[in-house]
């Protein structure tokens, strides 16, 4: 009934004939299921349609027409009809934009013509309206203007491979072409460029551009009219904000449409936005496929901005997991295995093989979570597969295209791992298949090498340190710890004094501000500050903690948050499998842990093992175990249940 309503509510007669834009739907709908909401800001918002259809009275095309649809939240592909003919789809994109469609010659027919907007299965509120007819090809009805953009180095003035991204006023991506059409990656109001420089062809209007190169460098915000018949000469510039010497920017999760098969980004054009997104270490991990980007690389002239490796993401029904480096020619996994005891180490053996990742743990494939249901106890760390995550060197704990709605969710099943023995690092990356829809590089690992020239990284160097887990997780802020100004991130502390000096610098750009940090130890918040960062560039809080000296072996942990960024230059996306339906954006950095020796015996103990020792000095008399426990922490003590609860069988 309600489709029937709004079907013949929003019934129009418009003759298609000399004009040029003809408005079919002039309000901003609601699309979706009545009486469900997926958002919160959807919940007190009627539904105007589950299904959109406007009729409206035309002329047969002889010429392409173009259907310019403005849209907002689409998550899902909604299919777009013209008299039950298929014309495309709307953009599968959260982001306010354009969608602009050719209605190729003959579609339009003499009398009523129908437009619709297709139902999905699934939950997905959308926004979608004005929608506009323009009785003109594609090519002219996102032209009328040109602008010649050219992005340089603040300091220098050398070029400098960037992101475009162009809006109207109210910041919604505006269609456009780009030239040279080889050298830029382009979809609706972005532009992805090697050098800086391009050409754009817009309608004449007002609009807002942003230049911008990923996390470490400045954005430049430019307001302007573009005049009809007119060409625009817009110049900008971009410096280095934040000082990541000594630190490798690296991705370890890509894919390309080319070789993932799904996603929009050709080999060619991942080129593009890798350079574009300051990425220095790019590990390509199409779906079980050794993709090399160095052919690619180089023919975009982007070779000598990164390090590409060869990788793999093994894609199984019972978990996805990144291996690499990948020699050339190794033979591809078998990713039909399910049973990780035989996969990991078919995993480990693969040629040249040194680091392998966990991805996006608490996501649901193919029915299995492999940090969720029966297979993991988060309270524990407790896992079904212990054996086979020896083998497993980190874990995502940011996978900036499937983020969860509680951010700290993964950090604590992290937490729980490393409590129960594990000596897994964290990781950040953007599992981007996307040019835009999804961001490479958003969420990144910073990794402890030699950074001078990031076209020729000492990779064994590299390797090393993820698996001493030298890393910094990094979603839009930087945070480093130094126990006692010499023990760093994957160092063994030891020989301290009574009194710890840890010290904490959170790092980020003008343009995301961090407004509290938090250091752990075994996963328990024992330090807290809140930061009053107003955009400050660079460094933007050091703290220093005076610590007693613990009682017990802990790893020490730091995690800096902050407001979210919703600019569409670097916006955060929505949980990819939702589990609430408020919705919170926060940008986070986080460091991996210094391994504390309390006791100075030169070795790191783990809760467990800790626990393990305890209960063997008491015979597994609880009684006993009693006043013992009171001398450790929480994590200990979970440990400890833990094994009394469920001993291990006898050997």
């Amino acid at each position: 009934m309600i489709f029937l309503r709004i079907a013949l509510l929003l019934a129009v007669s418009s003759s298609v004939s000399g004009g040029q834009e003809h408005t079919l739907e002039p309000r901003r709908l609601h699309l979706g299921k009545p009486g469900q909401f997926e958002w919160d800001i959807f919940k007190d918002r009627p539904v105007d349609a589950e299904r959109l259809e406007i009729r409206f009275q035309a002329k047969a095309n002889t010429v392409e027409h173009t259907l310019r649809i403005w849209q907002r939240d689409v998550k899902l592909g909604w299919p777009v009809l013209l008299n039950n003919r298929r014309i495309g789809s709307l953009t599968t994109a959260e982001t306010a934009q354009e969608c602009v469609l050719p209605l190729p010659a003959g579609f339009l027919r003499d009398g009523e013509n129908v437009l619709t907007i297709g139902a999905v299965t699934g939950l997905d509120d959308i926004e979608v309206g004005p929608i506009i007819l323009v009785d003109k090809p594609v090519a002219e009805a996102i032209s009328g203007a040109s602008l010649h953009v050219t992005i340089t180095h603040a300091v220098d003035e050398s070029s400098v491979p960037c992101r475009l991204t162009l809006t109207r006023p109210d910041g919604t991506l505006q269609p456009l072409r780009a030239e040279p059409a080889a050298a830029v990656a382009v979809r609706t109001g972005v532009v992805y460029t090697r050098d800086g420089r391009t050409s754009l062809t817009v309608p004449p209007g007002d609009y807002v551009l942003h230049a911008s190169r990923g996390f470490e460098w400045s954005t430049q915000r430019l307001t302007f009219s573009a005049k009809a018949g007119k060409k625009h000469a817009l110049k900008m510039s971009l410096r280095r904000q934040v000082d990541t010497t000594g630190w490798i920017a690296a991705d370890s999760h890509i894919h390309t449409l080319t070789h993932s098969g799904h996603g929009d980004a050709k080999i060619e054009e991942r080129m593009l936005t890798i350079a574009g997104e300051g990425i220095e270490l790019a590990i390509a991990t199409d779906h079980n496929h050794h993709t090399d980007y160095a052919p690619a690389a180089g023919s975009m002239g982007v070779a000598n901005l990164f390090t590409s490796v060869m990788g793999n993401e093994v894609t199984t029904k019972h978990g996805h997991f990144n291996a690499f480096p990948v020699s050339q020619n190794a033979p591809v996994v078998n990713h039909n295995e399910e049973d990780w005891s035989k996969l990991m180490p078919a995993i480990r053996a693969t040629p040249g093989v040194k680091v392998i990742t966990l991805n996006h743990p608490r996501d649901l494939h193919s029915g299995f979570i492999p940090l969720g249901g029966v297979q993991f106890n988060a309270q524990t760390g407790r896992h079904r597969q212990a054996d086979a995550l020896k083998d497993v060197n980190a874990m995502e704990v940011i996978t900036s295209a499937a983020m969860q709605s509680d951010i700290f969710l993964l950090y604590r099943d992290w937490f729980a791992l490393l409590n129960r023995g594990h000596r897994i690092a964290a990781v950040a990356s953007s599992d981007s298949h996307d040019v835009n829809r999804f961001i490479l590089g958003q969420g990144r690992t910073y990794v402890a090498a030699q950074d001078a020239d990031p076209a020729r990284l000492d990779l064994e160097e590299v390797w090393h340190s993820y698996q001493q887990g030298r890393l910094l997780v990094s979603f839009g802020l930087l945070v480093n710890i130094q126990v006692d100004g010499r023990f760093n991130v994957g160092d063994l502390a030891t020989g301290l004094s009574e009194e710890m000096e840890v010290q904490a610098v959170v790092s980020g750009p003008a343009w995301v501000r961090a407004d509290r940090v938090t250091l752990y130890a075994n996963g328990i918040a024992i330090r807290e500050e809140a930061l009053s960062d107003k955009g400050r560039e660079g460094e933007k809080a050091r703290i220093t903690w005076k610590i007693p000296k613990p009682a017990h072996d802990v790893h020490l942990v730091a995690i800096a948050t902050g407001p979210g960024i919703e600019e569409p230059f670097w916006e955060i996306p929505r949980p990819y499998q939702p589990s609430s339906k408020t919705f919170t954006p926060r940008v986070v950095g986080s460091t991996n842990p210094v391994w504390v020796d309390a006791n100075g015996d030169g070795r790191f103990q783990s809760a467990l093992a800790i626990a393990q020792d305890l209960i063997q000095k008491s015979g597994g008399d609880r009684d006993a175990l009693t006043e013992p426990l009171k001398k450790h922490d929480e994590a200990v003590v979970i440990q400890a249940e833990s094994l009394l609860s469920n001993p291990p069988p006898p050997q």
